[in-house]
């Protein structure tokens, strides 16, 4: 079986171990969309090339060389993408909407005319078509679709029939989506839910509920520890100082070295970095200093989503502008209802002190802070309203009304617990019903639960693969879990696909 891996930044590394624990493959290409953490990745791991000859880079694309053809792009938009316009995956890919600074901080500035971006998805797009085309891969799986390539690629494998396995965060406990669908919610989990499926443990999914109703956390979260300090906004910022952190100092002085003199990072990549701490440090003095003390007596509550993410760019695409967003809910709510809206924690340093205080200036509207506890607010709201967020699903815990905009798992639970609105003046003549309609069903939850757990597996990605997050699992431990896990969802993927 031939396997194709769509790989983005270091989750490289992560399927580089998943192909090394498994034996269902017997030939792996891989797409690599990062050019300087793929240079990292070979040096760690030098044999990589010599066991993989098929690699697409796409970095070494040259769209400025490409010529737009309308006639093109019509027919492969027609076949390919059910007529939708081919710029919905650059429209997706972070690095086409704000460019790489968006990466560091907020980036509102158009970084390509319509003309480049069309040159770059019908470039990318002929070329993993051929690449995909040559390699004929029995399956292709991806991560968490926030590449251009990614999109692309899963629309040319539906089209053609070949396999496909999305994985993304589940966002309970520590279990990874492992679907055949990039969009939410997941096709294979609509029909489960459609025929009123019973294959599911419904005893697994009533401790699960009982732990979350206790601790609303999942792998990958990073714990506030004390909500007024300094230290805890910088380390959500993710900037503590680069030289702490590296042992070897000499080598690490030649790096930024040449990262300055070579490759304009001193204008560009440690310019926005700076940035990104001043921001840190200039927030948490703006919500110290503007704290809420006594929240309104009757509000609903919109926690601000991290940008840029899967979550806002592909699932919740016509919502992407926060702030217009929370203008259009803050005028659509009856009177005497606030709306609040709550930052980010992984937030912190991106977005400038500026857009807290427009924020703040929106009539109807109570800013509060990132570290602030989200549980403790939520309980006291009338309705969660998110665009696309996990909160949604807390809510529905905590026994909330939830209101969204964008497309989430959790729509699938009963509407007298969620209610999907396609526009802003639907809240203001709905709301009062939606609230008088809303029933607490936990049969549903379990259901939805239960049915999660079918489509997923064990995966502590952030913190036991990528590093990212602390691990609960002890240092001696953790290669013997990192196998048990790769062979889960070697496991899954064989069972799934009855191979």
């Amino acid at each position: 079986m031939k396997a194709l891996f769509l790989t983005q930044s270091s989750s490289i590394d992560f399927f580089y171990e998943f192909q090394n624990n498994t034996s269902i493959f017997k030939e792996i290409a891989y797409v690599a969309t990062d050019e300087d953490n793929y240079k990292s990745f070979i040096k760690k791991n030098p044999q990589f090339e010599v066991k993989n000859k098929k690699i697409f880079k796409d970095w070494t694309l040259k769209p400025k060389y490409e010529k737009v053809d309308k006639n093109y792009i019509k027919n492969i938009e027609k076949k390919f993408f059910n007529s939708s316009s081919i710029l919905d995956a650059a429209k997706i890919d972070r690095r086409y909407i704000g460019g790489l600074k968006s990466t560091y901080v907020q980036n509102d500035k158009k970084v390509f005319s319509q003309e480049e971006l069309l040159k770059i998805t019908q470039l990318s797009f002929k070329n993993i078509l051929q690449f995909i085309d040559d390699f004929k891969p029995d399956i292709i799986v991806g991560f968490i679709c926030v590449t251009a390539i990614e999109y692309q690629a899963f629309h040319i494998a539906k089209t053609n029939k070949i396999k496909y396995l999305n994985l993304r965060p589940s966002r309970i406990k520590n279990r990874f989506f492992a679907v055949s669908d990039i969009y939410d919610p997941p096709q294979e989990m609509v029909d489960d839910f459609s025929i009123d499926s019973n294959d599911f443990d419904s005893e697994q999914s009533k401790e699960i509920l009982n732990s979350l109703k206790n601790d609303f956390s999942y792998e990958g979260v990073i714990a506030v520890k004390e909500k007024d300090k300094l230290k805890e906004y910088l380390k959500f910022s993710n900037i503590n100082s680069r030289f702490m952190d590296q042992k070897n100092y000499i080598i690490n002085f030649f790096k930024y070295f040449k990262n300055i003199f070579f490759k304009n990072y001193l204008f560009t990549i440690y310019k926005w970095q700076i940035s990104r701490k001043i921001n840190s440090y200039k927030s948490y003095q703006y919500f110290k200093k503007n704290k809420i003390i006594n929240m309104p007596n009757t509000y609903v509550l919109f926690p601000l989503h991290k940008e840029p993410e899967v979550q806002l760019l592909l699932h919740g695409r016509k919502y992407q502008n926060q702030f217009k967003f929370i203008k259009n809910i803050a005028v659509n709510l009856p009177e005497n209802v606030k709306l609040v809206v709550k930052e980010h924690p992984m937030a912190v340093g991106y977005r400038p002190l500026s857009y807290y205080k427009k924020v703040s200036n929106i009539e109807n509207v109570v800013l509060i802070g990132p570290l602030e506890d989200l549980s403790s607010i939520l309980k006291n709201a009338q309705f969660l309203i998110t665009i696309a967020g996990t909160s949604a699903f807390e809510a529905m815990i905590q026994k909330i009304p939830v209101v969204h905009f964008g497309d989430i798992p959790m729509e699938l639970v009963g509407s007298n617990m969620i209610n999907k609105l396609n526009k802003f003046e639907d809240l203001k003549l709905k709301y009062f019903d939606l609230l008088k309609s809303y029933k607490y069903n936990e049969e549903e939850i379990i259901k939805y639960i239960g049915i999660c757990l079918k489509h997923s597996t064990p995966l502590d990605f952030y913190s036991l693969f990528l590093k990212r997050a602390k691990s609960s699992i002890n240092e001696d431990r953790i290669i013997k879990e990192k196998s048990l896990q790769l062979k889960s969802l070697e496991k899954y993927i064989f069972n799934k696909f009855k191979l």
